[in-house]
């Protein structure tokens, strides 16, 4: 009896990464994180008794800043070749897009001094900027997670409201929010294959810690 030839197995197709966790890390990006932090300062805190508009036009601005001019820069930037992807997944094309990045933040927070706004919205865009250099001296050796840097840095946020007492009775609600998106967009970035959990769980450390720090300094020295 013959042998019936079999045909060579087909290589395995290679594993697609979760539709929910590109999704989150679109939806949770470091560019669109500031934003929803300042929404949630407009409209959960005292700030909420200013005129709707100002409001508006205040959140709007922060886009401009810290969305809109730093998404302008990647796309220019992989047209010149010097990024690879609007995710910049090679770690060594990082520290200039992280440095555009923090510069934003500190002029986000200059434009809030001038526009006399409290201490501690001024202070919260200090403490990104903080974050992401610190972000942009480790990631020349490891590839700390920027997501997870932005995402705790909004919790590190709505912590200190919170400690503070000057935010509506939603405000531990939207502690609670706040801290399981960081923990959605850790695991999402886990997921994609993107980072170790080492590497998710620092970037969390670092914004959070600055963010919250940064922010205390209000209350410590009247600023």
């Amino acid at each position: 009896m013959t042998d019936i030839p079999t045909s060579p197995a087909a290589p395995a197709a290679p594993t697609r990464a979760p539709r929910w966790a590109q999704i989150a890390s679109d939806v949770l990006s470091p560019l669109l994180l500031p934003t929803y932090a300042m929404t949630m300062a407009m409209w959960l805190t005292p700030l909420r008794v200013l005129p709707e508009s100002t409001r508006l036009v205040a959140t709007v601005a922060v886009a401009l800043l810290t969305a809109m001019l730093p998404a302008l820069a990647i796309m220019l930037l992989i047209r010149l070749g010097l990024v690879g992807d609007r995710a910049i997944s090679d770690r060594r094309q990082r520290p200039l897009p992280f440095s555009i990045a923090a510069v934003c933040y500190m002029g986000t927070a200059w434009m809030m001094h001038r526009f006399g706004a409290p201490g501690w919205l001024l202070m919260f865009f200090a403490g990104a900027a903080l974050a992401t250099l610190i972000d942009l001296c480790v990631t020349t050796a490891w590839k700390i997670s920027a997501h997870t840097t932005g995402a705790a840095g909004v919790a590190g946020m709505m912590a200190w409201i919170a400690a503070h007492s000057t935010a509506s009775p939603a405000t531990m609600l939207w502690l609670s929010i706040t801290v399981m998106l960081t923990g959605l967009v850790g695991s999402a970035r886990l997921a994609l294959g993107r980072h170790t959990a080492p590497q998710v769980l620092a970037g969390a450390a670092v914004g959070a810690a600055c963010v919250f720090i940064s922010m205390q300094l209000t209350a410590l020295f009247d600023i």
